[in-house]
C-alpha cells in the first residue's frame, strides 16, 4: 500500500463542504461564494492601536496579518536608493512642492537610517488581506464594495487580484516564508518594529472569570464574564455595590446577578422593598414570605447563631446570647424612641431575668427548636409579674424605688403597645422552622414598607438577625467540606443576600444598620458569604448635609464591597461620586456616568482597571425578569 503523506481523514473533516472551484476574481464555495482584497498601500502616519482601528471598522469580514522579518542589509540598501532619489530631486526639481516632499521623505529616511544602524530598530515585512463571504454573488460584490471604500477613508488601499484568489485562499494557511514562493508572489509592506507594536490589535479591556456567567461586553468588544466568587490575590471578598438612577438597568443587573447563583445552586436571600423580584422567584423556584405578618414571621425572641469561632468554626453560645441581647435593646430603641440609657439597662435585665425564668440557658441558648423560644407575650407577663404583686388587681410591688417602676412602667407600655398593634409582626413563633431547606427566598417589604419608620427598622433587625445566622450555619458546613478537601472553593454552596432600594436600609440616618452591614461585609467571606446591594443615586444614601462620622462609615461600607456597578447617575451626583469614590473614579469617568444610556455601567473592582460595558440580556432573560435592561 502506498504510503500518504498527509492524513485523508483530517483532510476529509476540514475541506471545504461541496467543493471549491477559484475564478479569476472570487472563489464559488458549497455554501456561498468568497474573496480576497489585498491591502497594498498604507496611511503615512497612524497612531496607537492602528491595526485594532483598521480591524474594528471591517465588519463582517475575516483579517489576516502575515509578518516576516526584513534582511537588514537589504533594507539599508534600499532606504540609500530611496534617499539618493529624492536628494537628485530636491537639487535638480523646479516644482518647490516635490522638493519639499523630497527633503521632508529624505529627513524620515535619514531618521530611519538612524535608528537601525545606532539604535537597534528592526525592519518587519507585513501583508494584510481581508476576507469576505456572501451566499450570493452580488451579495459578495456589495461586500466587496462597502470594504475598499471603507479602506480609502481610513487612507488604505486595496484590491482583489486577478487571477491569485487561489494562491490568497492557500495564504490563510502558510508562514510567509512560504507564501513567496507562490506562483504569484506577495506584496510585503516594510515598517519599522516599534511601529509594527504600536498597532497592537487586540487592545480590549475583557473580564472572563473561569467560573463565571456573561454579564455584558465592553466598548471595544471584550467580553465580561463574571462570578461574584471568584477568589485570588487581588479579588478577597463577595460583596457589590449597585447604583443606578430609575431606568438604567439597576434592577435588572441585580436580577441577572442573582439568576447566575441561582443556574450555580448557591443559597439566595432577597430583601424586596418593592415587589418586583416576586415574579423571577417564583419562576426560579423560589419561596416568597410577606413580613408584614400577612404570611411570614421571625420571633424577636428566637436566639439566633450570630458568633463563631474562627478558629474551630463552632458557634460561640455565650457571645450569641450577648449579641441577641444587644440586637433586643436596639429593637426596643426603635420601638421606644427617645428612650433613656437608664430604660434600656433596664429593659436588658428584665430580658436576662426572663430568659431564665423561662428555662432558656445561655450555653446552648441558639440550639432550641423553634416552638421552645418565649414569644413577646410571655415576655409582657414577666414584666407584670416584675411590676406587681397581684397582676389581675394591679397591685404594685412596695419594694421598687419610685424611679425603677416607672422605667418598667414604660417598657411595659411600649410591649404592650408592640402587641396591640403589631402583634403579627411581633408576637408569634417564626414560621419558617428550618430555613436551611429553602434554597431560594424572598422576604416582600412593600407593605411593611408603609409602616412607621421605628416598625420597620425593628422588624428590619429582627430579619437581619436572622439572614446572618443563616449565613453562618451554612457556612460553617461548607468551610468544614472545604477544610477537609471534600470541596473546593468553585465546588463549596455560596449563600448570596441581595437587597434593592437599599437607600431605605443603609443611610445617614440609620447609623445602626450601616454599622450592622459593615459587620456583615467584613466576616461574609470567611463563611463564602456575598452581600449585593442597589440603589438609585449615591445622594440617596449619602445626602450632602450628612454628619462626617456618619459620612465614613459608609464610604467604609463601600470600600468593603469588592466591586461597584455605577449606571447612570445625576450631574448632580457627581460630587458625592468624587467623594464617595475617591481614587477610584478619575475625572473623564465621573463626567461620563451621567451620559450612559439603559444598561451601560462602570464595574469598579479593588485593585483592578475599571471596565465600562454594556449589560446584555437574553431574550429568555427579558421575560424572566419581567422587562428589559
Amino acid at each position: 500500500m502506498k504510503k500518504l503523506d498527509y492524513n485523508p481523514n483530517l483532510i476529509d473533516k476540514i475541506q471545504p463542504c461541496g467543493g471549491i472551484i477559484f475564478k479569476d476574481n472570487y472563489i464559488k464555495k458549497g455554501d456561498g461564494y468568497e474573496a480576497c482584497i489585498n491591502i497594498y498601500d498604507y496611511p503615512h502616519e497612524v497612531n496607537y492601536f492602528w491595526l485594532k482601528g483598521l480591524i474594528k471598522e471591517l465588519d463582517d469580514t475575516v483579517v489576516t496579518i502575515d509578518v516576516g522579518t526584513a534582511n537588514r542589509n537589504e533594507i539599508l540598501k534600499k532606504i540609500d536608493r530611496s534617499m539618493k532619489e529624492h536628494g537628485s530631486r530636491i537639487e535638480d526639481s523646479r516644482d518647490y512642492t516635490t522638493a519639499i516632499n523630497s527633503n521632508s521623505e529624505f529627513g524620515e529616511l535619514s531618521a530611519l537610517t538612524d535608528d537601525i544602524v545606532n539604535n537597534s530598530e528592526i525592519m518587519k515585512y507585513i501583508v494584510i488581506r481581508v476576507f469576505v463571504w456572501d451566499r450570493t454573488l452580488e451579495g459578495l460584490e456589495n461586500k466587496e464594495k462597502n470594504v475598499l471604500e471603507k479602506l480609502e477613508t481610513l487612507k488604505y488601499k486595496g484590491a482583489i487580484f486577478i487571477n491569485e484568489q487561489e494562491y490568497e485562499w492557500k495564504s490563510m494557511r502558510l508562514p510567509m516564508s512560504r507564501q513567496e514562493k507562490l506562483p504569484n508572489g506577495i506584496i510585503k509592506q516594510p515598517i519599522p518594529a516599534l511601529s509594527l507594536a504600536g498597532g497592537y490589535p487586540f487592545d480590549f479591556i475583557e473580564l472572563k472569570d473561569k467560573t463565571g456567567m456573561p454579564l455584558g461586553t465592553t466598548r471595544v468588544g471584550g467580553s465580561v464574564i463574571f462570578d461574584l466568587f471568584t477568589k485570588n490575590s487581588v479579588r478577597k471578598s463577595f460583596n457589590a455595590l449597585i447604583l443606578g438612577v430609575t431606568g438604567a438597568g439597576k434592577s435588572t443587573l441585580l436580577k441577572k446577578l442573582m439568576n447566575n447563583n441561582v443556574i450555580l445552586e448557591d443559597t439566595i436571600r432577597v430583601l424586596d422593598l418593592t415587589g418586583e423580584f416576586g415574579g423571577t422567584i417564583e419562576r426560579s423556584g423560589g419561596k416568597i414570605i410577606k413580613l408584614d405578618g400577612s404570611n411570614g414571621m421571625i420571633n424577636p425572641f428566637q436566639i439566633f447563631a450570630t458568633m463563631i469561632d474562627t478558629d474551630t468554626n463552632e458557634i460561640l453560645e455565650e457571645q450569641s446570647y450577648m449579641f441577641h441581647i444587644n440586637k433586643l435593646s436596639m429593637t426596643y430603641k426603635f420601638l421606644a424612641e427617645g428612650c433613656s440609657s437608664d430604660e434600656i439597662r433596664e429593659f436588658e435585665n428584665l430580658v436576662n431575668d426572663f430568659y431564665i425564668d423561662f428555662g432558656i440557658k445561655r450555653e446552648n441558648c441558639t440550639q432550641y427548636k423553634v416552638k421552645e423560644y418565649p414569644i413577646m407575650e410571655e415576655f409582657l407577663n414577666f414584666i407584670k409579674k416584675q411590676l406587681y404583686n397581684d397582676v389581675e388587681k394591679e397591685e404594685l410591688r412596695t419594694n421598687l424605688t419610685a424611679q425603677r417602676q416607672e422605667r418598667i412602667e414604660r417598657i411595659k407600655l411600649t410591649i404592650e403597645n408592640a402587641i396591640n398593634n403589631y402583634s403579627k409582626l411581633f408576637n408569634g413563633y417564626s414560621t419558617i422552622e428550618d430555613m436551611s431547606s429553602e434554597r431560594i427566598l424572598s422576604f416582600e417589604l412593600r407593605n411593611l414598607s408603609q409602616f412607621d419608620n421605628r416598625i420597620f427598622n425593628a422588624q428590619m433587625f429582627n430579619i437581619l438577625t436572622m439572614l446572618w445566622n443563616g449565613a453562618l450555619k451554612q457556612g460553617i458546613q461548607q468551610k468544614k467540606l472545604f477544610d477537609n478537601g471534600e470541596v473546593t472553593l468553585d465546588e463549596a454552596v455560596k449563600y448570596i443576600l441581595f437587597i434593592d432600594e437599599a437607600h431605605k436600609y443603609i443611610n445617614s440616618d440609620n447609623e445602626l444598620a450601616v454599622d450592622y452591614f459593615i459587620t456583615f461585609e467584613r466576616e461574609a467571606r470567611k463563611y463564602f458569604a456575598g452581600l449585593v446591594f442597589a440603589t438609585h443615586s449615591i445622594n440617596d444614601v449619602v445626602p450632602e448635609s450628612s454628619d462626617k462620622a456618619i459620612l465614613g462609615k459608609i464610604k467604609t461600607l463601600f470600600e468593603l464591597t469588592q466591586y461597584k456597578f455605577i449606571m447612570q447617575q445625576d450631574n448632580n451626583a457627581k460630587k458625592a461620586l468624587e467623594t464617595i469614590f475617591d481614587g477610584q473614579l478619575n475625572e473623564n469617568e465621573i463626567n461620563t456616568i451621567p451620559t450612559f444610556g439603559q444598561g451601560d455601567t462602570t464595574l469598579i473592582i479593588n485593585g483592578m482597571n475599571n471596565i465600562t460595558f454594556h449589560v446584555e440580556i437574553s431574550e429568555e432573560e427579558k421575560i424572566l425578569f419581567e422587562g428589559g435592561v
